[in-house]
């Protein structure tokens, strides 16, 4: 059976007099009240953010970092027109606003603008909807993460949920506005009540993997912390451009004032000539981990076999490291840990081959990462020197 708009217009308004049932907006922790009962919104007192794409009306949620989807509005729309309006799956929540006469009462959509895209003008056209009312004079803050907590991820297959860019963009604002503080305490507070289950009802599953990831991010973006201070290079071209940018030169080259260029894992630049230009070549090292190590050996040696097969001639590695860090763990500490690391790997494969073993990398240096620590950002670290040779 298809459902139309006054049956859709029936089923809500008989909702808001029989609300049993209706999922109740979480606000703990949060200075947000909510009405006890749901109330009948008319449509042209919501104020969407509706913009015209040609002649089609397309709701942006400022909420999230995408806009809606057409896809996700087309698909609960078919589900309203299959399945009529369900209470049971949920309702909009909405925070009133005094009109400057003093009478008239408007309502910004908190959550559920994926939903007013379809109940709009362009596709059911209805008169109003049902919906949770909160406290007028939301802050910034609470309205935020009360519409974070309002799309959970209740499953891998929910389309509309909070993706992490939502989560970090809020963050960041949040702190520009100086309503978040700018602590990796005050960070981690708010992801945890971002995650929050949306209701009495539904779950959020948020991981531990998801929560870090977003803690780390927004930490990056506003310079808090171990980690916020702590660029990463993290492509081979952004590495290229610092080293074009602060005047960097390759000291191996013939040629003074020859950029260094680092060559990614996939390159093969050792078979390029045999001319000893080609004799060497710079990779980015990064992390601190055993894996990353083994790899990068792997690396060095398959170019130096792979030079002394075609040309005759060995080939050395030359790596500029950038180690990542922790919240915990500042980069100093994480620098010593890579040393050790490095130390170790060295020292077991010597055991294992009875000291007969010829290393075809060199540690150049450090790329400098934290202004609390290095000094000359925009130099590199080539005093941290690693021969495994020697």
């Amino acid at each position: 059976m298809k459902h139309n708009k006054q049956d859709i217009q029936n089923q809500m308004r008989k909702a808001v007099t029989n609300p049993s049932g209706i999922p109740i907006p979480n606000v703990e922790g949060l200075n947000v009240t909510i009405d006890p009962q749901p109330v009948w919104i008319p449509m042209n007192r919501i104020k969407a953010p509706y913009t015209f794409v040609g002649n089609k009306v397309v709701v942006r949620n400022p909420g999230r970092y995408h806009d809606i989807k057409p896809a996700d509005v087309q698909r609960l729309l078919e589900s309203f027109i299959q399945q009529g309006f369900i209470k049971e799956l949920g309702i909009g929540t909405f925070e009133p606003v005094i009109e400057p006469n003093g009478k008239d009462v408007s309502y910004n959509p908190v959550d559920s603008f994926t939903r007013l895209a379809f109940e709009g003008p362009d596709q059911l056209d209805l008169d109003g909807v049902i919906g949770w009312r909160t406290n007028p004079n939301l802050s910034m803050i609470d309205k935020g993460i009360l519409s974070l907590r309002l799309n959970p991820d209740r499953d891998s297959e929910k389309p509309n949920k909070s993706v992490k860019a939502d989560f970090v963009n809020l963050g960041v604002a949040l702190i520009n506005d100086n309503q978040l503080g700018k602590t990796e305490k005050c960070v981690s507070d708010f992801v945890e009540r971002a995650c929050m289950s949306p209701d009495n009802v539904n779950p959020n599953i948020r991981t531990t993997k998801f929560k870090n990831g977003v803690i780390n991010a927004i930490l990056t973006r506003v310079g808090i912390g171990n980690i916020g201070n702590s660029a990463l290079y993290k492509s081979d071209s952004m590495m290229n451009d610092f080293m074009r940018t602060y005047n960097i030169y390759d000291n191996y080259h013939t040629r003074s004032n020859t950029y260094l260029k680092v060559n990614g894992y996939k390159t093969k630049p050792h078979l390029t000539s045999a001319s000893r230009l080609y004799d060497y070549s710079w990779v980015r090292l990064r992390g601190n981990d055993h894996q990353s190590i083994v790899l990068m050996d792997a690396l060095a040696r398959t170019r130096n076999r792979e030079r002394m097969e075609k040309f005759g001639r060995t080939h050395t590695t030359r790596l500029l490291v950038d180690v990542e860090v922790s919240q915990k763990k500042n980069i100093m500490v994480c620098r010593d840990e890579h040393y050790d690391k490095m130390n170790s790997f060295v020292k077991n494969l010597r055991l294992d081959s009875n000291n007969q073993i010829t290393f075809h990398w060199v540690q150049e240096g450090m790329l400098p990462q934290d202004a609390r620590f290095d000094t000359i950002m925009n130099q590199v670290l080539w005093t941290k020197k690693f021969n495994p040779n020697q």
